[in-house]
């Protein structure tokens, strides 16, 4: 059945309602693609078994839907039209210098200081750096008018260099 957006009328008490919603109730049950929307299918939709399921995606709609993670927490995903399944709850933060911020999809930003030498010299990232990658790091020297360099060597360590003296500076990285 279709979506008729002339039922319930603005003037309609919901005590008189009666059979005035029922076709715009099964319109929006079976997700019918009259109904803009289209994000709720209730009729059709799959079983939620506890952190395994994620619904099926549908065309032109991004579903916001819970399950329980692998530690039995319920958490808050979303599923757009490709099947791309983005966590929106979990994420940790160490608001602090240094610092780090895990997003719930694994997306991290590490940010910290130390003092640069002439000669580019191998430092660990603060906070035990990242789970898997690191893809980009940069910086600044603090409080001067050195330059600096960066150079990334794995998913737990950086080289930084200056080009004088030895400078304290802070950095930026991001990875996953």
């Amino acid at each position: 059945m279709a979506w008729d957006k002339t039922q319930p009328k603005n003037t309609t008490k919901i005590r008189n309602l009666g059979e005035v919603i029922r076709p715009n109730w099964d319109a929006i049950e079976t997700a019918d693609s009259t109904f803009i929307p289209e994000a709720m299918n209730l009729a059709d939709r799959d079983v939620a078994v506890p952190g395994t399921v994620n619904p099926t995606a549908i065309a032109d709609t991004i579903i916001l839907y819970s399950k329980q993670d692998a530690s039995s927490k319920p958490q808050l995903y979303t599923i757009d039209p490709d099947s791309v399944i983005t966590k929106l709850t979990g994420g940790s933060l160490t608001a602090a210098l240094p610092g780090k911020l895990v997003l719930p999809n694994g997306l991290t930003f590490i940010w910290g200081f130390g003092t640069a030498s002439t000669t580019m010299t191998t430092k660990a990232f603060d906070l035990s750096g990242f789970a898997t990658n690191c893809y980009h790091i940069s910086g600044n020297c603090s409080g001067g008018t050195v330059s600096i360099g960066f150079d990334l060597v794995d998913k737990t360590n950086y080289k930084v260099a200056a080009a004088s003296g030895t400078p304290n500076y802070y950095y930026f990285a991001i990875g996953n």
